[in-house]
């Protein structure tokens, strides 16, 4: 899987040559980003000017580099800024052009980064030299040698050569709920169509990767889900990473709350709720649950049987939908009227209470906000009331409830304050992300990956 997002990737896949100016501050990324375009693009006649470190102290702090990827360094530190001649010394136009002129044909030079040469030489006529030198490059050599160009910079300020190169990219660090995310802005990309013109991304594991937009499950074709093994004390969310934050799964007895914003994390929210589902039916777990608005059994069904068997879904699965009138009673849904929440709850509990635990119990709360009329506040309090009665009685059967709000949604901070587990789904840049406030987590990308045969559910930290 490629780690360049698409837009760069056709801009240094160009065969006329292409100059890049990568921007951010210090400790954003840059250099990993730069090591990924080499790795992609780059060879044997890839070159990689640095102010920063040798070639064995990169493969020690990078051994993935040394495995994969092949470019020469040259330490700029030792380089001189002016031309004129020096018996012994060489000046940083020589050093590159006769690295250029050896190479038959040049994929990639990568100048990391020309400020730091220019501080090493502070004296003001060798960095107009320096810029020159660079200038020379842009204008005349990405061109004449085909080569791919990359300037790193050390700042987000305007350079000298904003004006000059094909392309300008920015990696930033920014807060999402005081927590901290990053993201890459591309400026521009000359003759390159930009669909999307900001991207999160991850150094996670030594490694620059972009987070692209969240793929929704599809569902035309079956494919194989992974079972993720249950434990004594715990029910698998059917996500590994997911699990391993919760210190192994919802433990039973629990409650957790799920709360979205917009379409697109309403998405990510969708996805989490079906592969505990999933994971739980292929297990002979019960789940019994009233669904989130705009969802009925049927829609719940044609989402859900690709994936599993459908002895198991009408075995294990039950569904209560809210309405007044009986139209269709298929064999696993369970109709209420929803005249009085008083009515109705005792019924879906006490059919709950009659499974074997553990049973995961889903609710969605903006069915009930709608149908029980919760924002009268007498309304709100009774329901609140009943919520308050019935969780430790699920705590004590050793089942699971896990509420799906969004965001606003009537019932909020109250019954947020219930619950054992509180975790939130937005989105930065097409990307649905997910985070706990309990317990205090930091901030996961959450993907669908789909394969031709498996699907699955991942979450990436932003590092």
């Amino acid at each position: 899987m490629t780690k360049v997002l698409p837009e760069l990737g056709e801009a240094l896949s160009s065969e006329k040559g292409f100059s890049l100016l990568i921007k951010g501050l210090h400790g954003t990324g840059k250099t990993m980003l730069v090591f990924e375009i080499l790795n992609e693009f780059g060879g044997d006649n890839a070159v990689y000017l640095s102010t920063r470190t040798s070639l064995p102290a990169l493969y020690e702090q990078f051994p993935w580099l040394e495995e994969r990827a092949r470019f020469s360094v040259i330490d700029a530190t030792k380089l001189y800024i002016s031309s004129k001649p020096f018996p012994g010394l060489c000046s940083f136009s020589d050093v590159l052009y006769e690295k250029l002129e050896e190479a038959e044909k040049p994929a990639i030079l990568v100048i990391d980064s020309w400020e730091a040469i220019a501080s090493a030489e502070a004296k003001e006529e060798k960095i107009e030299v320096l810029e020159a030198a660079i200038t020379d490059l842009v204008r005349h050599y990405a061109t004449e040698y085909r080569m791919n160009l990359i300037l790193v910079s050390e700042g987000s300020e305007a350079t000298p050569f904003d004006y000059m190169v094909d392309g300008i990219v920015e990696l930033r660090r920014i807060t999402i709920d005081y927590r901290r995310a990053r993201e890459l802005v591309i400026k521009k990309l000359r003759g390159v169509r930009i669909d999307q013109h900001k991207y999160g991304f991850t150094l996670d594991g030594g490694r620059f990767r972009y987070f692209s937009p969240f793929e929704m499950r599809k569902v035309e074709k079956p494919r194989r889900v992974e079972i993720v093994p249950n434990t004594v004390t715990h029910l698998s969310t059917g996500c590994v990473e997911l699990d391993r934050i919760l210190g192994g799964g919802l433990s039973r007895g629990s409650t957790a709350l799920l709360e979205y914003g917009d379409d697109l994390s309403l998405l990510g929210y969708q996805s989490v709720v079906a592969h505990m589902i999933i994971n739980s039916l292929q297990q002979g777990v019960y789940c019994v649950m009233t669904l989130s608005s705009g969802w009925d059994e049927r829609r719940l069904r044609r989402g859900i049987l690709p994936f599993v068997k459908e002895e198991d879904y009408l075995k294990y699965l039950t569904v209560f939908e809210i309405r007044k009138e009986k139209k269709e009673v298929r064999e696993n849904v369970k109709v209420l009227a929803g005249l009085s929440m008083e009515e109705d709850f005792p019924i879906f509990t006490d059919f709950i209470s009659n499974l074997e635990p553990p049973v995961m119990v889903m609710i969605g709360t903006d069915t009930l906000e709608y149908q029980y009329r919760l924002k009268t506040l007498d309304n709100l309090e009774r329901m609140l009331e009943l919520f308050s009665y019935w969780i430790p009685e699920l705590r004590e059967a050793g089942n699971i409830g896990v509420f799906g709000m969004p965001i606003r949604c009537t019932l909020g901070e109250e019954l947020s304050h219930m619950v054992t587990n509180r975790f939130k789904l937005t989105v930065l840049d097409k990307s649905v992300i997910l985070y706990f406030s309990r317990p205090d987590t930091k901030l996961h990308c959450l993907e669908n990956v789909i394969t031709e045969d498996v699907l699955k559910l991942t979450l990436t930290p932003f590092v």
